[in-house]
């Protein structure tokens, strides 16, 4: 209960700071923008066509390649000192270079076949059973031992040779066509009129659609009332109430379908199947109708130059289990092939022409008994997919273009914002976690709410509509550059020597561990960034839950941002470092074992540490290691290793991995790979940075110098040249044992006498400055000689305390070494100088 009071006064009391509002609005629409598009990156990259290796390799050189601009923008913001128009600029650019992502063409399609394969059955004249499938779907064949498979229709296939493609298209929508069967035994002429509603119609239709549109092929199921090609010049017409298949095992007596000839055989061991005459009655309609599931074992048969022709390859039924019985050699017959002729009559119109449209009859004599069945595709295809290239070299270069330009801007904006996040938050004395909350806040809402626009508007398309989250994002980033100028960046003094302080903080030994740890922390967190959703993916989980997955990790981020100052406080920076890399490891190892997608959802709950804590405790250790000058810069070289070269290192490692060992045995990798390198580096922290010199503080909020208000007053000057004349003649005597020994009292008490009077005459020109009407008798007032002597007193000193530094070049950089320029004493200061009066008297 404690805890959750100080969790709700830490967030109340930084809440209703006027200064840091800015910083919270901006933190929640910065990180919406963030979340609205960037996880979903990766699979619109497998929506283009581009594969993994391909990803892995985009993903490595767009942030290696962007990761040079974050250091330059930080050097440049520190040198600019006020640079909120061009963060500003830099942001609203960076959304609209987001939709030129759109315009790049598909370069490889995979084409997703139906589950089932349909092909027609029919008996040969010498008995045996033959299954037919049209190759107008590429079928590398592997046939299983056994095939379930299911009669959906029975009726009439009639060779009907056209090249019009119009025609053809009038054929397959035809909702009116006639049977006429002739009997030339019995001279019986009968004819069967058969009219289609519109609803029992398939719209799957024209099968030239573009494939980049249409990537998941469906099989036309209205098997009872359309019209169907079954091969390149052979078409199907259900006639379901006009004839039926059936078969029978030779161990029942039931053989009343059959006819003479064949009752009168020896059918042991075989299963006698037929397609029964033509009904004469609804009674026998209603029996005859019966639709079976049966098991197959068939082989296939060479193409002949029919076959290749007709662009079909043709099963042989070798065995055949009817009903649940035992695998018998089948027999069949066809008793209406002999005595009967079947015709159609097709009218062929345009109903979408209106009364433009003209009716034709098209009329087809060469027509057979036959039904349709289907099988899964599985166990007759090797190949569930197929793959159309269109020109991959374009799409690849286009979007590797593209991405690298977003990159350098994405990389320039986010370090100065960094930077503008941390020079506020010291100007405030606030804490960073606190206002990384409204950055969580906003990832919670925006990520589900891209995955849920993407999923409305992909509803009956057949690939991924990416749109949404593209104008989501541009729509945000416009509005983060407008709040972008709500930033007080005025007290901000811009960086005289940018490069040199930098590179000063960078030999610093802690520094350089940090930034090895932000290497493989950033290598973990871009592994999963890009190839998480791709797990997902094939795990069969919609785009809203891509997004929920980042809801989940920001809600439970809130707490421990909140805390993450009195959690880095008492156990320290390197120490919840660690915990992130266990963190990682646990959900690295997690992912690798889960095959439900919701799944996920409980290893991205330790996003919370991973995330939202460790890198909350890299951003402050960066700060408490770098000085005012360098904010920026360091921001920005952390940001670098961290989403540049570590994410890019994460995403090209972690692609050709999955290529070489598959998907899971490469999240345990990266698992193994960073518990190992938290081992050493808290390891190295323990033994050898513990001895070492640590810095004061623990937060971004640097401790200012204890005599920072003699720093700026004459008081300094004084007292500095008294010690420093003192000093040397103390070293005088030090470095002359024969002339001490001669040196009498009388000597040393002028010396003193010569100091006291120095000083009283400092202290009677600091009043004539006090009492000063303008700067010119400010300006003539001697003591201007003694400030510059001073000052070169001064000089000479720093210069000496710098040597000594750089001796000693392993130590911590301290915040209290911080430079500050020598004022000039003007009347501007002359309030400062009454306030440190006293101490000079």
């Amino acid at each position: 209960m404690m805890m959750f009071k100080s969790f709700c006064k830490r967030i109340s009391e930084d809440f209703w700071q006027k200064e840091l509002m800015p910083l919270k609005i901006i933190f929640f629409v910065q990180a919406s923008t963030l979340y609205v598009l960037y996880p979903y990156l990766t699979i619109h990259m497998r929506e283009l066509g581009i594969n993994v290796e391909e990803t892995a390799i985009m993903s490595a050189i767009t942030p290696v390649v962007a990761m040079v601009m974050p250091p330059l923008a930080g050097m440049l913001a520190d040198r600019i000192g006020n640079f909120r128009i061009l963060l500003s600029v830099f942001s609203a650019f960076g959304g609209l270079a987001a939709l030129l992502l759109l315009l790049v063409p598909i370069g490889r399609v995979t084409i997703h076949f139906p589950e089932r394969i349909i092909m027609d059955l029919d008996c040969q004249g010498n008995g045996s059973l033959l299954h037919t499938m049209s190759q107008t779907q590429v079928c590398e064949t592997k046939l299983d031992s056994t095939i379930n498979m299911k009669i959906e229709s029975c009726g009439f296939v009639c060779h009907i040779e056209t090249s019009n493609r119009t025609d053809q298209n009038l054929i397959l929508k035809s909702r009116l066509y006639t049977v006429r069967h002739l009997n030339f035994q019995t001279g019986v002429n009968s004819s069967y009129k058969y009219i289609v509603a519109q609803s029992d119609l398939s719209t799957i239709i024209d099968e030239q659609k573009d494939m980049r549109e249409h990537r998941q092929l469906k099989n036309n199921e209205f098997f009872q009332t359309s019209i169907r090609k079954v091969s390149k010049n052979y078409y199907f017409f259900p006639t379901d109430q006009l004839s039926s298949f059936s078969c029978t095992p030779s161990r029942h007596e039931d053989i009343d379908n059959f006819t003479t000839e064949i009752s009168h055989k020896m059918y042991k061991n075989h299963t006698l199947c037929t397609f029964n005459s033509l009904i004469k009655s609804k009674d026998d309609m209603n029996r005859t109708i019966n639709y079976h599931l049966y098991k197959s074992k068939i082989k296939s048969l060479e193409p002949d130059e029919e076959d290749l022709q007709e662009e079909r390859r043709r099963y042989l039924t070798e065995e055949i289990s009817w009903a649940g019985e035992d695998f018998q050699k089948p027999m069949c017959d066809n008793p209406d092939s002999a005595n009967n002729q079947v015709m159609i009559d097709v009218r062929l119109y345009d109903h979408e022409a209106g009364l433009e449209a003209t009716e034709r009859v098209l009329s087809v004599n060469e027509c057979r008994k036959k039904c349709i069945v289907t099988l899964p595709r599985n166990t007759v295809c090797s190949n569930m997919n197929m793959e159309i290239e269109y020109n991959i070299q374009l799409t690849f270069w286009l979007y590797l273009v593209i991405r690298v330009f977003i990159g350098i801007i994405g990389g320039t904006t986010f370090a100065m914002f960094e930077g503008a996040v941390i020079a506020v938050l010291r100007e405030q004395n606030a804490d960073y976690g606190l206002q990384r909350i409204y950055g969580s806040i906003g990832g919670m809402i925006s990520s589900p709410l891209s995955g849920l626009l993407i999923d409305y508007a992909s509803r009956g398309k057949g690939y991924t509509d990416f749109r949404p989250a593209f104008y989501l994002y541009a729509a945000l980033k416009l509005a983060s550059g407008f709040l972008m100028l709500l930033i007080n960046l005025e007290f901000k003094v811009p960086a005289t020597n940018v490069v040199r302080d930098v590179f000063t903080v960078l030999r610093n030994i802690e520094t350089a561990a940090l930034f090895l740890a932000c290497f493989v922390l950033g290598t973990a967190w871009g592994y999963i960034e890009s190839f998480l959703f791709w797990l997902i993916q094939d795990l069969g989980g919609s785009r809203s839950l891509m997004g929920i997955t980042v809801t989940v990790g920001g809600i439970a981020g809130i707490p421990l941002l909140a805390l993450s100052g009195p959690i880095i406080s008492k156990i320290g920076h390197a120490n919840v470092l660690f915990i992130g890399f266990v963190f990682y490891a646990v959900r690295l190892c997690g992912y690798s074992l889960i095959y439900d997608p919701w799944l996920t959802l409980i290893f991205e709950a330790l996003e919370s540490v991973t995330s939202s804590l460790s890198f909350t405790a890299a951003v402050t250790y960066a700060a408490k290691l770098s000085s005012t000058s360098t904010d920026s810069s360091i921001q920005g070289l952390l940001g670098g290793v961290y989403y540049g070269v570590g994410k890019g290192s994460g995403s090209l490692i972690g692609g050709y991995l999955m290529k070489a060992f598959g998907t899971r045995p490469t999240y345990q990798i990266f698992a193994v790979v960073t518990l190992v390198t938290g081992l050493i580096y808290i390891l190295f922290n323990m033994i050898y940075l513990k001895k070492r010199s640590q810095l004061k503080g623990n937060d971004i909020v640097k401790q200012k110098p204890e005599n920072i208000n003699e720093q700026n007053s004459p008081e300094k000057y004084t007292n500095f040249d008294i010690s420093f004349d003192e000093k040397s003649q103390s070293e005088r005597i030090k470095n002359n044992p024969m002339k001490n020994d001669n040196m009498n009292n009388e000597k040393v008490l002028k010396e003193e006498s010569r100091n006291n009077k120095r000083a009283n005459e400092l202290s009677l020109q600091i009043d004539d400055i006090r009492n000063a009407k303008n700067v010119e008798e400010i300006k003539q007032n001697p003591i201007r000689k003694h400030e510059d002597k001073s000052a070169k007193n001064n000089k000479k000193q720093t210069k000496i305390e710098k040597n000594d530094m750089q001796e000693s070049s392993f130590i911590n950089p301290s915040f209290e070494t911080d430079n500050l320029d020598q004022p000039t004493i003007t009347v501007e200061n002359e309030r400062r100088i009454s306030q440190n009066d006293k101490h000079i008297n």
